[in-house]
C-alpha cells in the first residue's frame, strides 16, 4: 500500500494544536506511525485502509465541532481537509 498523505493547511489556520490533535487521534486510533510536517500528515506503508482513515478524520472534524467549517475530500493516494464555502 502506498503511502497516504492528508493534506492539512486548512485545518493549521484554526490552530496548530488541531493538527496535532488529529494526528494524535489517528495514532491512537490507527497503531501507526505518522510523520507531521507543516502542511501535510503522512502516514508509512502498510497501514489500515484509506476508507477507514476517512471515517477516522469525520469522526475527528465531528468530535471537535468543526464538522460545518471544514469537510473531507480524497482522491488517489492524498487527501485533504478542506474548508467549506460559505452559502450566501
Amino acid at each position: 500500500m502506498p503511502e497516504i498523505t492528508i493534506e492539512v493547511s486548512d485545518l493549521r489556520k484554526e490552530g496548530a494544536g488541531k493538527v496535532k490533535d488529529l494526528a494524535e487521534f489517528i495514532e491512537t486510533s490507527m497503531k501507526v506511525e505518522l510523520i507531521v510536517e507543516t502542511k501535510t500528515i503522512s502516514l508509512k506503508d502498510g497501514g489500515p485502509s484509506k476508507r477507514y482513515l476517512r471515517v477516522l478524520i469525520r469522526k475527528f472534524l465531528h468530535r471537535s465541532k468543526l464538522k460545518g467549517r471544514y469537510r473531507l475530500i480524497s482522491g488517489g493516494e492524498n487527501t485533504m481537509i478542506v474548508k467549506r464555502r460559505r452559502k450566501e
